[in-house]
């Protein structure tokens, strides 16, 4: 009833979320021409492979015309990574009843609040980069995640230190917004797993953070390892810079996916630094391989996680409207969540009853001490 509540004071008085899906049911039960889809992105704030990734799917399989599918068509809108802008989108999309999923968000908050419009509303809702482990804990009929939660990236990382200790001496410095205060928690449970100990935290702001007084404290204490996350290259790459100034040579887990170079930051600031890495663009399966080479030919460079995420979601949604022969959303729902496994460009993906991932490999980009640059398991 919170839930309901909640919704009913964002959305139009004239309407309700029960109406609006019991429409969408009723509109999409006699319509079976297209497969409209939703896309709520920061396309240009993050610049990504998002949309090309969408694009070159839809694309592939309007081409093929393969039977039970009908024509996608993607209504992309740019949610500016602004909740107040991403509330209208969601809003558009619960009150298009042509429409059958969503496909979002970057930021983990913007996400967990969008997803109770979605489900109120009776709309399919993947999630394909928000982390936090709130979005499928509520018992929603409508989401599945299809990128690795939180739980999952902080035992991956707890056990990635290139110091080798365990147990260990660690840090946390973590941006206080919902992805960085739920990955700080994670970490501090997979650390206590391993019997670590924690000898120093420190969370920041959003928006452009002074890292000054936090690497002068971490210089004079001495840790094996300091996981560091951000949802912002420009954060990271000015932490890293500055804990490199001051004498730091501790390694550094960076808690997020690294799609982009940093500008302004020398390969000696890189050094001793461990990304991890949510796609690999150099994995040899006959999935990834074709991918790659469409999206190259199309857009003349390589993927990055974004494209390949946006690419592998848009093809599972397509797959089960394909196995169910309808666009009913709740049908979709339970089709990809409990279809024992689809394959895509990202690898294999299985979820659970409630839309999480099950477990599916991280990759880590190790920088070592000499400039070297591995990726791997």
């Amino acid at each position: 009833m919170a839930l309901v509540a909640l919704v009913l004071l964002l959305m139009p008085q004239w309407t309700s979320p029960q109406k609006m899906g019991a429409h969408r049911f009723a509109y999409l039960e006699k319509h079976h021409d297209e497969l409209v889809v939703g896309i709520s992105w920061p396309i240009a704030e993050e610049q990504d492979g998002m949309v090309d990734g969408l694009t070159l799917a839809r694309d592939e399989i309007n081409a093929r015309k393969i039977p039970g599918i009908p024509p996608i068509r993607l209504v992309i809108r740019d949610d500016k990574n602004d909740w107040r802008t991403a509330r209208d989108v969601a809003l558009e999309f619960a009150n298009t009843p042509e429409m059958s999923a969503v496909i979002g968000y970057y930021e983990d908050g913007v996400a967990i609040r969008a997803s109770q419009i979605l489900e109120a509303s009776r709309l399919l809702h993947f999630a394909v980069n928000a982390n936090n482990r709130a979005m499928t804990s509520h018992g929603y009929k409508y989401i599945v995640r299809t990128v690795q939660a939180t739980d999952q990236i902080s035992r991956f990382l707890a056990v990635s230190s290139p110091s080798g200790r365990n147990p260990q001496k660690y840090a946390m410095v973590w941006e206080g917004d919902a992805y960085g205060q739920d990955i700080a928690y994670q970490y501090r449970i997979a650390q206590d797993a391993l019997g670590s100990e924690l000898v120093y935290q420190a969370p920041y702001p959003a928006g452009r953070p002074d890292f000054r007084l936090t690497v002068n404290q971490l210089k004079g204490i001495k840790v094996d390892v300091i996981m560091f996350s951000s949802g912002n290259d420009a954060n990271t790459a000015a932490f890293l810079r500055q804990a490199r100034r001051v004498g730091i040579t501790a390694p550094i887990l960076v808690a997020c996916d690294r799609s982009s170079d940093f500008a302004g930051i020398s390969a000696a600031d890189l050094r001793n630094t461990t990304f991890i890495r949510l796609y690999n663009v150099a994995a040899k399966t006959p999935e990834n391989r074709k991918f790659v080479a469409a999206f190259r030919a199309r857009y003349g460079r390589d993927p990055d996680t974004s494209a390949a995420q946006g690419y592998d979601a848009l093809q599972i949604l397509a797959n089960a409207v394909r196995i169910t022969g309808t666009l009913n959303p709740l049908d979709l729902a339970f089709t990809v969540r409990y279809k024992p496994a689809w394959i895509g460009a990202n690898g294999e993906y299985r979820f659970d009853g409630n839309g999480e991932l099950k477990e599916k490999p991280l990759f880590a980009e190790r920088h070592d001490s000499e400039g070297n640059v591995t990726v791997a398991k």
